[in-house]
């Protein structure tokens, strides 16, 4: 070959490797740009995917926030609908009065203090009353309040003083004597002094509260005995505390306040109690005639110092002979005109002295801030610790229109509308917690004068026995001044005692009786029936599971293989424990 064919072949084969890299170059470029727009395909394809997803996501945001706005609102509506509806079941209504209980009972907001429920027949029972038994609870449900208000009211005639339950009052053997008796009964059994009449008389006094049928008469004696109170261990008045009970307060408790208070102006003991018997016409000593003001007829803010001298300086004279018996001696007596307040007499004579401080006690009991002051505390003691200024006005006008008669006042309290709607507004004190307690568990003494020992030393330990309390001013009776947790725990421990039968005296419970003739076939059954027999409410489920928890078995559980085969006994205090027993 020659060199220029050679030259021909070298070009020829260059050309053709150049048209073979230019081809692959171009097939390699193509399948780059192939490459390329599948990627920006895929590209797009996620880009709209993601569009898509996000504005999914943003209708779903929105149709969440939709929902959640309208939940909101639904929630408030009915939020607002409930305090609507709350506060138009606790705004007081108008005040009113009615005839009969009846009357006001329906007229009444059907309302009561959480956790309890309306329920008129225990709320009447734990005002007028010492708290229900069965029997009573039963009566008032089957014929109504004014029916037992007309029994009650037949009762304290038939029942006065001592008489609301015979054996106990058999235990106050010294009751019936004067004061020169019992000293000479003390010394007949070898004693110069003793306790024995005073301890008598708590004793008397507790049982009474607890086992008389005249219930209406107890509340009203235990009100009268602490707003005229005489400390009932006290060293000076061991001989005669017993007639200030018996002749004063038992005898006028339903009857004419004036009565009440000219008779404890006449009274030993309160004489002594309050030092008016060794006030004289050269010592006067003011204690009598300034508790007469605060305490006993107008209360505070309606008088002067002044008046509290002319008030002492018109009782002198008023004293007691050796045995505590009361005596008016003329030679005591400071003579001179006397002015306290709107009361002006003359007092020109010691031997008129008395006529004239009856005069004075009369005035006091009439005067309309005396009826103002009992019309208060009466309020406070039947209805809250916080009555409206319309109820006590109304109570007010019953006194003073039925010339100081004690029950029209009561009355008055009965049937008004807001005692009806009262439930739950007031807090036992200790001592009514205990006797609440024996009466609703139906508990009997087996040996009664041993049973009364043993609820005596109940009430001191939780501070409260009756007739106790020292100052002149009677125990009080708001929820803030029985706020302890010692007196609380003492209650808890004799819930279970009187359940469980530890204390000397007390029959022995049964406590399956207080299923009544009912046989629960649950656990829950008998939850339900004993929390129905105890308080006479029906527990709300979050009450009921703790009680329930307690037993530690479901609600279904069948009686016969339940816990309660052996926690019973501990079950019943455990309600007892709770508010809808603590309240009142």
């Amino acid at each position: 070959m020659t060199t220029k064919a050679r030259q021909a072949a070298a070009k020829r084969a260059a050309a053709k490797r150049a048209a073979a890299k230019k081809a692959a170059a171009k097939k390699a470029a193509a399948k780059k740009a192939a490459q390329q727009a599948a990627a920006r395909k895929a590209a797009a394809a996620k880009a709209a995917a993601a569009k898509k997803a996000a504005a999914a996501k943003a209708a779903a945001a929105k149709a969440a926030a939709a929902r959640a706005a309208a939940a909101k609102a639904a929630a408030a509506k009915a939020a607002a609908d409930k305090a609507a509806a709350e506060k138009a079941a606790n705004t007081p209504v108008p005040l009113k009065i009615y005839s009969t209980a009846a009357a006001a009972l329906a007229a009444a907001q059907k309302t009561a203090v959480a956790p309890l429920v309306w329920d008129p027949a225990s709320h009447l029972l734990s005002r007028f009353a010492f708290g229900p038994d069965l029997a009573s609870r039963n009566a008032v449900t089957a014929s109504g309040p004014d029916a037992w208000w007309s029994s009650q009211v037949a009762l304290a005639a038939s029942a006065s003083g001592y008489a609301g339950n015979a054996a106990v009052q058999a235990q106050g053997t010294l009751l019936t004597l004067t004061p020169t008796q019992v000293r000479a009964w003390l010394k007949s059994n070898g004693n110069e002094y003793g306790w024995n009449l005073m301890d008598q008389l708590s004793k008397v006094t507790m049982g009474l509260q607890v086992w008389s049928k005249a219930q209406l008469y107890e509340t009203a004696v235990d009100f009268f005995a602490n707003h005229l109170n005489v400390a009932n261990h006290s060293d000076s008045v061991w001989n005669s505390r017993h007639t200030m009970d018996r002749d004063v307060v038992r005898k006028y408790a339903l009857g004419s306040f004036t009565d009440m208070l000219l008779a404890s102006a006449k009274n030993g003991a309160m004489l002594t109690y309050l030092n008016l018997a060794e006030s004289n016409k050269s010592v006067v000593n003011e204690n009598y005639g300034r508790e007469l003001l605060e305490l006993h007829t107008v209360g505070v803010g309606n008088y002067s110092e002044t008046d509290v001298l002319n008030s002492a300086r018109i009782l002198t004279g008023r004293t007691v002979d050796s045995d505590n018996n009361y005596v008016y001696k003329s030679s005591l007596h400071w003579t001179g005109g006397i002015k306290v307040m709107d009361f002006t007499h003359a007092n020109a004579s010691s031997t008129g002295g008395e006529a004239a401080g009856d005069a004075y006690l009369t005035y006091l009991a009439q005067h309309p801030a005396t009826a103002a002051h009992l019309a208060q505390k009466l309020c406070v003691r039947y209805v809250s610790d916080t009555p409206s200024a319309a109820l006590v006005s109304a109570v007010a006008a019953a006194y003073l229109a039925n010339n100081t008669q004690i029950l029209p006042m009561l009355r008055t309290i009965f049937c008004s509308t807001e005692f009806w709607s009262s439930r739950g507004a007031k807090v036992r004190r200790p001592a009514e917690n205990l006797i609440a307690t024996l009466r609703i568990l139906g508990t009997t003494p087996s040996t009664l004068s041993t049973a009364l020992n043993s609820l005596h030393w109940m009430c001191n330990l939780v501070g409260q026995v009756p007739l106790d309390w020292v100052p002149p001013n009677g125990y009080p009776d708001v929820a803030a001044a029985w706020r302890s947790s010692g007196s609380l725990l003492e209650l808890w421990g004799y819930h279970r005692g009187f359940v469980g039968a530890w204390y000397d005296g007390f029959a022995k419970l049964d406590p399956t009786s207080l299923y009544g003739g009912a046989k629960p076939a649950t656990s829950g059954a008998a939850i339900d029936l004993l929390t129905k027999r105890l308080t006479n409410q029906t527990f709300s489920a979050a009450h009921k599971a703790i009680l329930q928890s307690f037993l530690a078995e479901p609600a279904s559980t069948p009686i016969a293989k339940s816990n309660l085969r052996w926690y019973l006994i501990h079950l019943i205090p455990l309600i007892l424990d709770g508010p809808h027993h603590a309240l009142r």
